[in-house]
């Protein structure tokens, strides 16, 4: 195993210890079954979400800045989720090589959009692409961004 599927694997394993631990403390506090387990399962999706954007940061960039910022803003609880959120798009931004408003030369994807095109991260105007997808150079998701 690479030092790169180790560091994502145990991130992840972070994120459901973490989320274990935000639901025993919710019921230790009182909140209901439902509320505390509805609470879990986001707080397990929200890790599995930023950690997979870390690795994308990782892959693409060869900055670990992503999966830092996880670890610094921890897992499990509403503000830890907040700030892990806005940390990784903020690794995600200022790691990205290509800019992040798709104004470079190249017309690469960014994170919110293929060059003045669109298609990035929030998929804008994915019609108007006519070079495909920033010439397929890598976006916050991927070649094509998040939702394209």
């Amino acid at each position: 195993m690479s030092l790169d599927n180790a560091i994502y694997a145990l991130s992840n394993v972070n994120a459901l210890m973490g989320s274990t631990l935000g639901y025993i403390d919710a019921k230790k506090n009182g909140v209901p079954t439902g509320d505390a387990l509805m609470n879990f399962g986001y707080s397990v999706m929200n890790g599995a979400l930023r950690n997979e954007a870390s690795r994308e940061i990782q892959q693409h960039t060869g900055s670990y800045l992503g999966y830092a910022v996880n670890s610094m803003a921890g897992y499990g609880n509403p503000v830890s989720n907040y700030a892990g959120t806005m940390g990784t798009i903020g690794a995600a931004m200022v790691s990205s090589p290509f800019g992040i408003f798709g104004c470079n030369p190249f017309m690469t994807s960014t994170i919110y959009g293929c060059g003045p095109f669109g298609g990035g991260f929030f998929g804008f105007a994915p019609a108007f692409r006519p070079f495909g997808c920033g010439l397929g150079m890598p976006s916050f998701f991927g070649p094509c961004g998040f939702y394209c």
